[in-house]
């Protein structure tokens, strides 16, 4: 836990879901959301592409729901987040874009960083 801002800390291994307005909620990324965004290849875990709208409509879709809905509806995944996004003014994209950022931003903050520090460090050859 970060020294310098325990309640930053405490934020980030507890956040909140984040009212964006119109009924809309953005959750904090559960590892069943990460598994579904992976499951879509989003552009949110794989940065190997530049998505396209039915993607980002999907990925905002799977950040707005529980993962377990999304899953129950999987193989109607594409038709529901449209359906969901149809009812939806244009403006919103901004704003749940940024909820979702900061979810993950809060994520963040608590993945443990990988390594032992000992990175660096190379192994001695013995004659």
């Amino acid at each position: 836990m970060s020294q310098a801002n325990p309640k930053s800390a405490v934020n980030a291994l507890f956040p909140a879901p984040i009212k964006v307005g119109e009924g809309v909620i953005v959750y904090p990324l559960s590892l069943g959301h990460y598994a579904l965004l992976e499951k879509t290849n989003s552009y949110l875990v794989s940065a190997d592409h530049i998505p396209d709208t039915f993607e980002v409509v999907k990925t905002m879709y799977i950040c707005t729901h529980s993962a377990k809905e999304v899953l129950d509806n999987f193989d109607r995944l594409q038709d529901t987040a449209f359906e969901w996004a149809e009812r939806l003014p244009p403006y919103l994209t901004d704003v749940i874009t940024r909820a979702i950022k900061e979810q993950i931003d809060a994520m963040m903050k608590v993945i443990p960083v990988a390594g032992n520090g000992d990175e660096g460090k190379k192994a001695e050859t013995v004659s």
